[in-house]
């Protein structure tokens, strides 16, 4: 599981890790890519929960760094309060792996939910732990959610995109 963002308020941070509390029973390992003011507060809650042994916190990384751990993740948990396009969340998509994310901003262009991932309201936090449990306990679930993903990822390709504007341009000079 991959988180990469601020540790801010707007980014949820401590629901992640709280959610993630709840799957203990399964196998799973965490790396929070990021610094910023809740980073003491996650840091701190994570050692509370017990949890020291399963999560990475690097704290600020390069944007090269966090693709390279995208290619070692299998799941992007990001349980934001707003977004706009979510640029990690691209990075994701593309990289194939499933998304658990907030139903905010443009994270619901990212996810056909139940397909490749899920969306929820950012303070439920019984949905994201189902949505954890379920993804993290059904490894061939989770394989499906990851190729959907890549294949999903075709449509913001820049050359699909272009395409696309040309045709709306294109359409609007005709009328």
């Amino acid at each position: 599981v991959v988180f990469a963002g601020r540790m801010q308020p707007q980014k949820n941070p401590l629901l992640l890790v709280r959610c993630l509390a709840a799957a203990r029973n399964l196998p799973w390992s965490c790396v929070l890519l990021g610094d910023g003011l809740l980073l003491p507060d996650v840091k701190s809650e994570i050692e509370h929960l017990g949890l020291s042994a399963r999560f990475d916190v690097p704290g600020w990384v390069s944007p090269e760094d966090v693709i390279e751990q995208f290619r070692h993740s299998d799941l992007l948990f990001m349980p934001s309060r707003s977004e706009g396009m979510p640029v990690v969340g691209l990075h994701a998509l593309a990289m194939g792996l499933a998304l658990v994310l907030s139903k905010v901003g443009g994270c619901v262009d990212l996810v056909e939910d139940g397909k490749n991932g899920f969306l929820l309201d950012p303070d439920d936090q019984s949905g994201f732990e189902q949505a954890l449990q379920d993804l993290l306990s059904n490894p061939q679930r989770l394989l499906s959610f990851r190729k959907t993903s890549r294949e999903n990822a075709q449509k913001f390709n820049l050359k699909t995109i272009v395409s696309q504007y040309e045709q709306i341009l294109k359409s609007a000079i005709i009328h």
